[in-house]
């Protein structure tokens, strides 16, 4: 069973690598970048990481190594380069759990460089994590825990700012920075790696940009989106100034939103040291369409769900604020005194 697993799953591999980006029903163009990812195309991304051949991506386990894998060829097929100093995209790491188990995995991180001479030693960090929950109990006889939303959606919505920023020759200005994260699900293992051990100096990091359940729309509504903590820094401020006229929208009202600030990967950047009751790091946030539902960590979280169209859009939209972002000359800034940036 085990080697029929993975024929079968490289093959889907190989098929998925060997497909164009063909785009023949895309929604309207936004004005900065336009779209080069289609629905379909981000349609089979998701339908890989979470089909049930990956059985649920449970850390540690080989349906991971895969995806690893699978996530570096796209960087690779992006334009990415490894960071400076690695031979490729790929960053090990073993953590113990508290029973005293090891469990070892990676991340996979690439870097597109900036072309702005004053900026492109700063940084923009785009994250997401690619890990979920494995095998559960059986819920009305299904026991895989696909995790479409929870997180493939994030990670192909970064993959697919990646693939835009290359098929549309678009030139950021600060270096941008992708880090597909693992075992968010056991405690944020794989973005605390990065800010307890930074491959790259985390003070030169403008924002953090961390992508989580971006593939329903029938929450908010169509290009409809929100940030969590947006009561922390000014970096609402900064993506309400570029969405006047877009036509898409971020909500600054979800309840929810200061609470969810802790509960994915910008924490872990958020708070790299704390000192005298203050929380050292990287202003930035979540961006998702969902908050909680039903479907999170069930087995009922499959990609055959998702508003892919919408999907389609918001990686372009995002795309161009990843580019606004590395452009500006504004400042982003904590507005609330328990965090600093880093020294």
């Amino acid at each position: 069973m085990k080697n029929l697993f993975f024929t079968k799953t490289l093959l889907i591999f190989a098929l998925l690598l060997c497909r164009t980006a063909a785009d023949g029903k895309l929604a309207a163009q936004l004005p900065d970048t336009g779209f080069a990812v289609s629905a379909e195309e981000l349609d089979d991304w998701v339908s890989f990481l979470a089909s049930d051949e990956m059985r649920g991506r449970a850390s540690g386990s080989p349906e991971m190594y895969v995806a690893a894998g699978w996530i570096a060829s796209s960087y690779e097929k992006s334009g990415l380069k490894p960071l400076e100093g690695y031979d490729g995209f790929i960053h090990e790491y073993s953590f113990r759990s508290r029973t005293g188990g090891r469990t070892d995995e990676r991340n996979v991180i690439g870097i597109l460089e900036g072309n702005d001479p004053g900026k492109k030693n700063e940084y923009i960090l785009i994250t997401a994590h690619f890990d979920h929950v494995g095998v559960r109990t059986p819920v009305e006889g299904d026991s895989i825990y696909n995790g479409a939303d929870d997180n493939a959606a994030g990670t192909c919505t970064l993959l697919g700012v990646a693939r835009t920023l290359k098929e549309k020759g678009l030139k950021p200005g600060r270096s941008v920075i992708f880090a597909a994260v693992s075992a968010e699900e056991l405690g944020l293992r794989g973005s605390r790696h990065i800010a307890q051990n930074p491959p790259f100096p985390l003070k030169d990091v403008f924002v953090n940009i961390n992508f989580e359940m971006t593939g329903h729309s029938e929450f908010l509504g169509k290009n409809n989106y929100y940030m969590s903590g947006y009561d922390y820094s000014n970096l609402d401020e900064l993506i309400h100034g570029h969405n006047k006229n877009t036509g898409y929208n971020l909500i600054d009202t979800i309840s929810l939103a200061n609470r969810l600030f802790y509960m994915s990967d910008n924490a872990s950047f958020a708070s790299v040291y704390s000192e005298d009751d203050i929380n050292y790091g990287i202003p930035g946030a979540t961006f998702a369409t969902t908050t909680f539902a039903d479907y999170i960590h069930s087995p009922f979280d499959e990609a055959e769900l998702f508003d892919f169209d919408n999907m389609a859009s918001l990686v372009g939209h995002f795309t161009g604020l990843v580019l606004f972002l590395s452009k500006t000359d504004e400042e982003l800034n904590w507005t609330d005194n328990r965090f600093r940036r880093l020294r």
